[in-house]
């Protein structure tokens, strides 16, 4: 058994999804190429966000199911441009993330990082390791 974590950051708002999977951790959110340009190329950024942590949600996640929704990120997010609010953007690869994995999703609009992580939060309860 895997765990997905949903983070918002601190600071100018961004949503985050860490895998953790198979013995290892890895980390992906959805940028822009010019930081906080809200038009531009985007591009799947892997780098570590555990000082930016500001509020998470775990979930107990099948190994196989996080390495399938991996696979699907890369299908549909390389080479999109990011678009703040509208989409794609940060909040946009953490829904879609969350629904790869079966999750139970909030309704739309997904706009704020920290609403992302309670609103999933209470609706897979079942499956939160923890919450912060």
């Amino acid at each position: 058994m895997g765990y997905l974590t949903v983070i918002s950051e601190t600071g100018f708002p961004h949503s985050v999804c860490c895998f953790e999977y198979n013995h290892k951790s890895e980390w992906y959110a959805f940028k822009p190429k010019i930081p906080k340009f809200p038009l531009c190329p985007g591009y799947i950024d892997r780098s570590d966000r555990t000082p930016y942590i500001k509020h998470w949600v775990k979930f107990a996640i099948p190994d196989s199911d996080l390495e399938q929704t991996i696979k699907q990120m890369f299908s549909k997010y390389r080479g999109l441009i990011y678009c703040i609010g509208k989409g794609p953007d940060c909040v946009t690869l953490s829904v879609d993330v969350a629904q790869w994995c079966g999750l139970t999703l909030p309704p739309p609009p997904n706009l704020i990082p920290g609403h992302l992580v309670s609103k999933l939060a209470k609706l897979n309860s079942s499956l939160v390791q923890e919450y912060y």
